[in-house]
């Protein structure tokens, strides 16, 4: 799915692939066009029932990727074996490591080869594809499936996968069944396609509706069959013929990544446990490297800020054999400790990997530097929330004309994995409102398990949101006008969860969020915003009818969502100098139950509780002698569905909290 932009083409060429063509490593293709005897291929279909096993691949919707998928062999793809693959939505396959691949800006999809990320991967029919409908439910007959056929071969085949075009009922039109034939033999790639239609959204004829090829994992080389294909189409083959010996010589290492093996952001406390650092090695060329490889951490910061608060030098020794990887772990310690000469502030820094073969001979620059992110978080020390601490990656400051928000078309998300053993009381989100609006919705939240190894999101362990009578009370952050001299106000908020989450150091959980708006609704006025300046933590989700992936933008958002936690060890309660630094809070809110309410106090005492309708009748009050530290009981009265305000006096200071019994 994508937002339809006015878009003129110049000078594009419709025409089906050449029936021959190759790439300068010496990989050929051919289809059965071609005449050409011993390579010509003959279009084949495999059927599901042919496959052993056959496997069904779930979690594909929208502008996604799915997987690890196992192979049952390894495959030799260029001059490297790979063990596992990943599958997108629209019509590709990306080995190792996943990627997501949806159409941008005009001319759409980008064609082969593209040294920009991702790489090692193949486009059978690279296009704007749907497996789940405007409503996020399943397209019926939609499906992808995977096996081996009675030869041994791995067969991934998109089964009536429509369009998505936003012109038509459903969002989705058309029908297209193709697949990718991985034969470990010979290491060829067979594309076989039984029907194409058409359906695209026609603003697509004007540009790359669809792209066929694959590159290498540098992506200097590559097969670009086929960009702007006519449809319809049927009963087409092409064969992808690894070469024997290869005609091109490349020396050359890669910055893998940094920190994590998948280049993700991480947490450091201040005055905490010192983080491990790593970053990874990979020989990405056909040749034995004989000279030192030097691979150098570099952390600097805040921000865009130039200062390295941390390096270190590892060198790899010769032989670096091709496709070897290598792992770096960095014995300089990394102090946290504020007091150092450094005197590290808190905020996003700059994680950077960078790797050179000695005395040179490098064949490709490019992938020679890998960019991570690194958050310094320190407890704050003033505020209702004093002594804990806000794990976010986004950088605490919005720009409406050149950043993101999240949250409206479908649900979004953050990742988040401990840095030590904490407690997570409660969540931070940056929101977006216009005041007084009319188109305000609320913002539900829901916090997941989530499994760092697979990179899937789990099951729910709590969900809380903020009620449109709630958008005043958060801290102004800024003020914006919109296009019709609508006054939007950013403000951020601390959101309770029902009950603190307790993480063990390198536990991960995931947090969710969406505006819900009506499917009808014309105009949405509130939004969680979004940071788009480097670093980002790759941490990003995206949801859709329940299906969780990365984020379709993954390397260039990071959603002002966060963690407000305390370290497990020391998870004694925040001290007062008077009654005027407790709190309580309301919890779960919404609720469908009477909900209960818990008490932070410095000292034991009384507490008088009042609780009110909106139309300010009291409905209940009481008097509890609270202990000092954390305390709650539930309300003792069964309340009907409406908007409620409790107020609580301690110590001769009152607070009061707004929340709502749902149906």
């Amino acid at each position: 799915m994508r937002y339809v932009s006015l878009y003129l083409a110049a000078a594009l060429v419709y025409a089906q692939p050449a029936n021959v063509g190759g790439d300068v490593c010496g990989y050929r293709w051919y289809t059965h066009l071609a005449g050409v005897p011993d390579s010509t291929p003959t279009y084949d279909w495999v059927e599901i029932s042919e496959l052993t096993n056959p496997q069904y691949l779930t979690g594909l919707g929208d502008d996604n990727f799915a997987g690890p998928i196992i192979l049952p062999f390894s495959f030799v793809y260029y001059w490297n074996s790979y063990n596992k693959i990943y599958v997108g939505s629209n019509g590709y396959i990306v080995f190792e490591r996943g990627a997501n691949v949806s159409s941008g800006a005009p001319p759409y999809f980008p064609t082969f080869p593209n040294p920009a990320a991702p790489n090692e991967w193949i486009g059978a029919y690279v296009s704007d594809l749907t497996f789940t409908d405007d409503a996020g439910a399943p397209i019926p007959r939609a499906k992808l499936v995977y096996g081996v056929d009675g030869n041994g071969r791995f067969v991934i085949t998109w089964d009536s996968v429509p369009y998505w075009n936003g012109n038509t009922p459903g969002h989705w039109s058309g029908r297209n069944s193709f697949q990718i034939i991985l034969d470990p033999n010979d290491s060829s790639i067979t594309l076989q396609y039984k029907e194409i239609t058409t359906g695209y959204h026609s603003s697509y004829s004007n540009g790359n509706f669809n792209v066929v090829g694959m590159e290498n994992i540098t992506g200097q080389s590559g097969l670009n069959i086929a960009a702007a294909w006519p449809v319809p189409f049927s009963e087409y083959v092409i064969k992808i013929w690894h070469p024997r010996t290869f005609a091109c010589s490349v020396t050359d290492v890669q910055a893998d990544w940094s920190l994590t093996p998948r280049g993700e952001g991480i947490f450091v406390i201040k005055n905490g446990v010192s983080p491990s650092l790593q970053a990874g090695v990979l020989n990405t060329g056909n040749q034995v490297v004989s000279n030192q490889v030097r691979s150098v951490l570099r952390v600097l910061g805040p921000g865009s800020g130039t200062t390295v608060i941390y390096a270190d030098t590892i060198f790899i020794q010769p032989p670096f054999n091709p496709s070897a990887s290598f792992v770096s772990t960095y014995t300089k310690p990394f102090n946290s400790n504020r007091s150092t000469p450094t005197s590290l502030a808190t905020g996003s820094y700059r994680a950077i990997h960078m790797v050179t073969i000695m005395g040179g001979g490098d064949g490709f620059a490019g992938n020679n530097q890998y960019l991570s992110e690194l958050v310094i978080s320190d407890s704050l020390t003033t505020g209702p929330n004093r002594g804990a601490y806000i794990l976010r990656y986004d950088d605490g400051i919005w720009d409406p004309a050149n950043e993101e928000i999240g949250g409206v078309s479908f649900a979004n998300g953050m990742v988040f994995v401990a840095p030590q053993d904490i407690e997570v009381e409660a969540l931070s989100v940056d929101m977006l409102s216009e005041d007084a609006g009319t188109s305000n919705y609320p913002l539900a939240l829901w916090v997941y398990n989530y499994d760092l190894a697979s990179g899937a999101v789990g099951t729910q362990i709590d969900s809380v949101g903020i009620d449109v009578l709630d958008f005043g009370n958060g801290e102004v952050l800024a003020n914006f006008t919109g296009q019709n001299n609508q006054t939007f106000t950013l403000r951020r908020y601390t959101v309770p969860l029902s009950s603190p989450l307790s993480l063990a150091g390198g536990q991960a959980i995931a947090v969710g969020f969406k505006v819900l708006s009506p499917s009808n609704a014309g105009t949405i006025g509130n939004f969680v915003v979004a940071d788009e300046s480097v670093p980002i933590s790759r941490r990003g989700l995206e949801g859709i009818a329940g299906i969780w992936a990365p984020d379709r933008n993954l390397e260039g958002v990071d959603y002002a969502v966060g963690l407000v936690c305390r370290l497990s060890q020391s998870m004694s309660i925040r001290t007062a100098s008077n009654g005027g630094s407790w709190n309580f809070t309301v919890f779960p809110n919404p609720s469908t139950e009477a909900p209960f309410i818990r008490f932070d106090l410095p000292h034991s005492g009384k507490v008088h509780v009042r609780i009110v309708d909106i139309a300010g009748q009291l409905v209940w009050q009481g008097d509890c002698q609270v202990p000092a530290g954390r305390y709650k009981f539930r309300i003792p009265v069964s309340l009907p569905a409406g908007t409620y305000f409790v107020g609580a006096t301690y110590q001769g200071y009152t607070q009061g909290v707004r929340f709502v019994i749902a149906e």
